[in-house]
């Protein structure tokens, strides 16, 4: 028998990882709660791709709560931001080799890693998306026609904040390997985290700003200059606190004129993986919550820079919900040549 692995949460990452994990022959169990929980032990883990069409239904072992005493090779923990210090507060440390927490995670890692042990704390981020439509979670990982080897599925990066906690890491890693999912290493995964949240969240500012609508998103230029403006912002920011740029390539995304980078998200924005993993996840039940207090918390790190940030001001309110969308099809805002 393979490795055990509990998976804490079954939204959209969890349950493809679940999947995939328990396909590979791992011992598989997963931790959810509600109407979810319901649904599980119904149908089981069905997972669709939206590209290939392929719907799997993989059975697991389905937890209400942890039974007491139980240990595991790996938990990943698959939770909303806001519920992540929860979950690793009800598993507690000496649970398992490795305890990864995957996805948007602004919280405070040393915080997190003592909850679990400093030597078992792996952060790390998925490159999944989609939504729920009914007991099925739709999803895309990078694969499409013609692209459908393991190969090209996404990769999950993953990442220590202690040095102690490098067992743990290749843990996560062979187990995660084992199951043909594509595995990165970022050898400062704070500031990959950072990074990643000052990408996004202007991209979903946009989306929201725009109403949520795919083809309004991308016919509104405003929006998106305001949100292309808004990260570069926030990435200067964190890189003046020191913040290192992560992953690298990041450095060219804030080199890059202003013409040109509006064109390529509009172009990004109106393709069927912009419309299943990004605005499917902004405006899924509670996606906006998530998102909101998710910035606010990227915004109370970028003011300890000090600078201004007029673009990422004006951004902010869309992503709380405290401000109503901009015209459709606005294009007042003249773009910058460099």
């Amino acid at each position: 028998m393979g490795a055990s692995v509990l998976v804490y949460g079954l939204g959209v990452i969890g349950s493809v990882y679940a999947a995939r994990l328990a396909q590979a022959g791992f011992a598989v169990s997963a931790l959810a709660r509600g109407e979810r929980l319901a649904a599980l032990r119904e149908h089981g883990v069905v997972i669709r791709n939206a590209f290939l069409g392929d719907e799997e239904r993989v059975p697991v072992t389905v937890l209400e709560k942890l039974p007491a005493g139980a240990s595991f090779d790996l938990i990943l923990v698959a939770v909303r931001a806001g519920q992540i210090d929860d979950a690793l507060a009800a598993i507690g440390p000496g649970r398992a080799k490795a305890v990864a927490v995957i996805g948007n995670n602004l919280g405070d890692l040393d915080r997190q890693a003592e909850a679990v042990g400093p030597d078992r704390f792996v952060a790390g981020f998925g490159a999944f998306g989609g939504y729920r439509d009914g007991a099925a979670i739709v999803y895309t990982d990078g694969r499409k026609p013609g692209r459908s080897a393991d190969r090209h599925r996404g990769p999950t990066t993953l990442g220590v904040i202690s040095g102690a906690a490098r067992p743990a890491l290749e843990t996560a890693r062979g187990i995660l390997a084992s199951a043909g999912l594509v595995v990165n290493e970022s050898p400062d995964m704070r500031s990959w985290l950072a990074c990643h949240a000052a990408l996004v969240f202007p991209l979903a500012g946009a989306i929201y700003a725009c109403a949520g609508d795919q083809a309004r998103t991308c016919r509104t230029r405003d929006a998106l200059v305001l949100g292309m403006r808004a990260c570069k912002e926030l990435l200067r920011a964190l890189g003046g606190m020191g913040i290192r740029t992560e992953p690298g390539r990041l450095k060219t995304l804030i080199g890059m004129p202003e013409w040109y980078l509006v064109g390529v998200m509009a172009k990004a924005f109106a393709g069927e993986g912009a419309r299943v993993a990004m605005f499917g996840h902004a405006n899924a039940v509670g996606g906006r919550g998530e998102l909101g207090g998710q910035a606010r918390a990227l915004d109370r790190l970028v003011r300890r820079a000090g600078r201004p940030l007029p673009s990422w001001d004006r951004m902010l309110p869309y992503l709380e919900g405290a401000a109503d969308p901009m015209p459709d099809g606005s294009r007042k805002m003249k773009l910058r040549l460099w």
